[in-house]
């Protein structure tokens, strides 16, 4: 069996070069402080401490929410996902299932200590973009909010049906629920066959649109 190392680890005459081994310690390093970060923020801290915890919201790749939320669980850290049911379609005469998909695309909810070393261990997590209010001082969320929209999403208040409301480009709206309650902003897509809308804005200095159910807003 032929064995293979990293390229930097070893000279050209295969004898182990100083730069090598010090960048393998340095990686390694790395890795604990990272693993050690992330046990920072694990639910045992939260039972523990829970006067020194709080729900935060963390962008996501869109499409990679379940896969994020599916490795901080192995990693002991408390991560949510509200989903709703999609429509169900018929394809030659054969139902397929309704598929379960986030409420609120791009973003998953974690609660973790409010601690600089949770926060670094969170952004680091593979398909993790950053943390909504910015890795410095990241935007705690009021626990009465992550429960309502918890109760809505278990309710099927989110799930498919025909929609009954009309939003147009422009107009003002104010969410209602989810970690985003209390922003307003104004419409910049409206989908009704989805229940679908996305509003634009401003959060924290900067402007973000956000792609919520028409469940989670009203006009402001």
């Amino acid at each position: 069996m032929t064995m293979q190392h990293k390229r930097g680890a070893f000279d050209f005459d295969g004898k182990v070069s100083l730069k090598g081994i010090e960048k393998l310690e340095r990686i390694a390093s790395e890795q604990r402080i990272k693993i050690g970060n992330l046990a920072e923020a694990s639910r045992r801290i939260v039972a523990d401490h829970p006067e020194l915890c709080s729900w935060y919201c963390l962008k996501v790749i869109s499409g990679r929410e379940r896969a994020v939320e599916k490795h901080l669980y192995e990693e002991n850290v408390e991560a949510l996902v509200p989903t709703k049911k999609g429509k169900e379609k018929c394809h030659r005469g054969r139902v397929i299932p309704a598929p379960s998909i986030p409420v609120m695309p791009g973003y998953v909810l974690v609660q973790c200590a409010t601690k600089a070393q949770c926060f670094i261990a969170l952004r680091g997590v593979k398909d993790v973009i950053g943390i909504i209010g910015g890795g410095e001082r990241p935007y705690p969320i009021p626990s009465e909010f992550i429960e309502k929209f918890k109760r809505r999403a278990v309710r099927g208040d989110y799930d498919y049906r025909v929609s009954t409301v009309e939003y147009v480009v422009g107009q003002a709206l104010k969410v209602t629920d989810g970690p985003f309650a209390g922003f307003t902003g104004l419409v910049t897509d409206f989908e009704p066959s989805k229940n679908r809308v996305t509003v634009e804005v401003m959060m924290f200095g900067r402007s973000t649109p956000l792609e919520l159910d028409i469940a989670q807003v009203e006009e402001s």
